[in-house]
């Protein structure tokens, strides 16, 4: 019986270029050159061959979005412009006590701010500053009103690298800091530390702690956070002697708080009274009587303080305060 059943269908063969492995001996004829040449090694010449023969791959790491600037190669005479812009304020910097997030802290004011309701009557800038300048210097002076506003800083710059910190931050402790009362003073500290502390030059204590609540308790303790500051130059202070015009009475209130940064500065100095050589207070001077607000508390209307001046007791004032620090090291030694 005849088969019937279809074929099945196949496809056709694709079509391959016929692939001979087998390799015919090369005469010493057909070597190449590169065998022959002396003055290079073997692996040098595979290298040569290597490289020529690969395609450059390209770099897997992406390029970075902004190229770094060199600022350090900048000559030193602009990056010092830099500094000041960035760091100085001819104003000076003010500083006011505030609570973030249930932390005591400091705000940058202005000196308007800081001099309060003794600037309504226009109170000439530098007012509360030394009296150690020019008669002309300090005739300009007294012609400018107070700044209402301040140059924003940028005291991060300082933490880029140790170059630009040793440059720049005799550019930013050089200000006189203006610290408005004892409790702003110990925020302040707190936040700098003790290593920056020792950069300070010039600190003006607008006000003391009073009465019997919490802010009596900072004259003591901005004073224990003051002792990391052994280079200053000046310190000076306000209102303590306004109700205290004798020297002793205002030495023996001064001494009972601020006794703790005194003999820090006396040890470091190598001199038990060191600290008064740096010591300055400033008094209301007369002038106009009028009602004042002093540190959001208003505080005896009818007083005068439209300017201030120098106390001209301040030599009573050190030589009693000297008496304290000298019978303290008679214990000491005792």
């Amino acid at each position: 019986m005849a088969d019937t059943t279809k074929p099945g269908v196949r496809a056709s063969k694709r079509k391959r270029a016929q692939v001979s492995y087998y390799e015919e001996p090369v005469s010493d004829d057909e070597m190449p050159d590169v065998l022959e040449v002396d003055d290079e090694s073997e692996e040098e010449v595979v290298k040569k061959s290597s490289r020529a023969k690969k395609h450059k791959v390209a770099s897997s790491k992406p390029l970075p979005k902004k190229k770094v600037f060199p600022f350090l190669k900048l000559p030193a005479e602009i990056r010092n412009d830099i500094y000041s812009y960035s760091l100085h304020d001819p104003a000076g910097i003010y500083l006011f006590s505030t609570t973030q997030k249930f932390r005591r802290t400091v705000f940058r004011g202005t000196e308007r701010a800081f001099l309060g309701r003794a600037a309504d009557p226009p109170l000439q800038r530098n007012a509360l500053r030394r009296n150690d300048d020019s008669d002309d210097e300090a005739e300009t002076a007294q012609q400018a009103p107070p700044c209402d506003s301040f140059r924003p800083l940028a005291p991060a710059l300082l933490a880029v690298c140790k170059q630009i910190n040793t440059e720049a931050r005799e550019i930013l402790y050089d200000h006189e800091f203006w610290i408005k009362d004892t409790l702003a003073l110990h925020s302040f500290l707190v936040d700098l530390g003790p290593r920056a502390a020792g950069y300070l030059k010039n600190v003006t204590l607008g006000e003391w702690g009073f009465g019997r609540g919490v802010h009596k308790a900072y004259n003591h303790a901005c004073f224990t956070a003051l002792s990391a500051a052994l280079n200053l130059e000046h310190f000076t202070f306000h209102g303590i002697l306004s109700w205290s015009q004798t020297p002793k009475a205002g030495a023996t209130i001064f001494y009972r708080d601020a006794f703790p940064w005194l003999e820090a500065v006396g040890a470091a100095k190598g001199k038990v009274d060191a600290a008064l050589d740096v010591i300055d207070i400033m008094v209301p001077d007369s002038g106009s009587i009028h009602s004042y607000t002093w540190g959001g508390r208003r505080r005896h209307a009818n007083r005068v303080r439209p300017f201030y001046r120098q106390y001209d007791q301040m030599e009573g004032f050190r030589r009693e305060l000297s008496k304290f620090l000298n019978a303290r090291m008679e214990r000491i030694r005792a």
